[in-house]
């Protein structure tokens, strides 16, 4: 079960821009913690791992660009 979903992003990326808001609804809509992290300001191991953005992790686990695509698509219909 997931708790928590995480949104790593840069201020600069018009992708992360244009989806942060969708994630942040999918959040509220199935009761997860959500969290942005803004990666410009960012010191940890994760941020330093990312090698893309936006990047989501739902609790630890990091999604890949097909787990992204099924998150909006099938979280938003």
């Amino acid at each position: 079960m997931v708790d928590k979903l995480t949104f790593y992003y840069h201020p600069m990326c018009g992708g992360c821009m244009e989806v942060k808001p969708l994630i942040k609804k999918i959040a509220v809509i199935k009761g997860w913690k959500y969290s942005e992290v803004n990666v410009e300001h960012c010191q940890t191991k994760i941020c330093d791992d990312i090698e893309f953005v936006p990047t989501i992790f739902l609790d630890d686990k990091k999604l890949d660009f097909k787990e992204i695509d099924t998150l909006l698509t099938k979280e938003l219909k």
